[in-house]
């Protein structure tokens, strides 16, 4: 357990968690400690501490998810929250603990509903989103992270081995799409990102990077994890259900090289 992390909470915030079983959660990249948070009845919440970048990181998972939650979307409640400038915490309920990652040897029943989840999302009114997460912006944070030495090449895909993060920058604003098909985007939608629910229905966790931003900072992700694991007929039942029978396999590509820098 990240106990430093526990012991600079307040102790109100602490007192809270007096009667609870917490587990510290090692997965996931974005420099938070988690905790599974359990209490009585077995009731879940997930606690994500952060300081400094880290915190501003949560302030913004916790604006978006909110936003997210008023206009219907499928996303954790936050249920508590202690912010004090350079130290942030918030605890979230759980939407469950099985994640797209868990998609069974069955897969096209989960490929649907996980299609037609993030087509709704991406139907959304992009004039009401308040976050800009445009290919500007997200251009900017990428050449911010690697001039400051953030981004690791051992963890870039197999097809950028060898690759230097300077060089993928380059690549990418030299070969930037020709226009943006804005929506309203979850950000980061990984498998490990969706939560597939014991009723059937699929929600967004980790929601920082939510806002206005091409529909192909989701699709490229997901649909290349899918077709990963599945195949080239994951892709296409994917896009069958999703609604757009267009696959622009050049912009996928863009985006998914983006990533590398995310």
């Amino acid at each position: 357990m990240n106990s430093d992390a526990l012991g600079a909470l307040p102790a109100s915030f602490r007192a809270r968690l007096a009667a609870w079983t917490v587990i510290p959660v090692t997965a996931g990249m974005s420099g938070a400690s988690v905790f599974r948070v359990i209490g009585e009845k077995g009731r879940c919440e997930y606690l994500k501490i952060g300081t400094g970048a880290v915190a501003d990181l949560l302030r913004r998972e916790v604006d978006r998810t909110a936003w997210l939650a008023s206009v219907g979307v499928r996303v954790p409640q936050v249920v508590a929250r202690f912010d004090d400038k350079d130290l942030v915490a918030v605890a979230m309920s759980s939407l469950g603990d099985r994640t797209a990652e868990d998609i069974p040897t069955n897969w096209k029943p989960a490929v649907i509903r996980i299609a037609r989840t993030l087509a709704r999302l991406h139907a959304l009114p992009v004039r009401t989103c308040p976050f800009d997460e445009t290919l500007d912006v997200r251009l900017t944070r990428a050449r911010a992270a690697v001039r400051a030495g953030e981004i690791d090449p051992g963890d870039f895909a197999e097809r950028n081995v060898g690759v230097t993060p300077e060089d993928l920058y380059a690549r990418l604003k030299a070969g930037v799409p020709e226009s943006e098909d804005v929506v309203v985007t979850h950000g980061d939608a990984t498998l490990s990102n969706l939560i597939l629910g014991a009723d059937g229905q699929v929600g967004f966790v980790d929601c920082s990077h939510c806002g206005r931003a091409d529909r192909y900072v989701d699709l490229a992700v997901l649909v290349g994890e899918l077709e990963e694991w599945f195949g080239a007929e994951a892709r296409d039942t994917f896009i069958g259900a999703y609604g757009d029978a267009r696959w622009d396999a050049r912009k996928a590509a863009f985006y998914r090289d983006l990533y590398e820098l995310f």
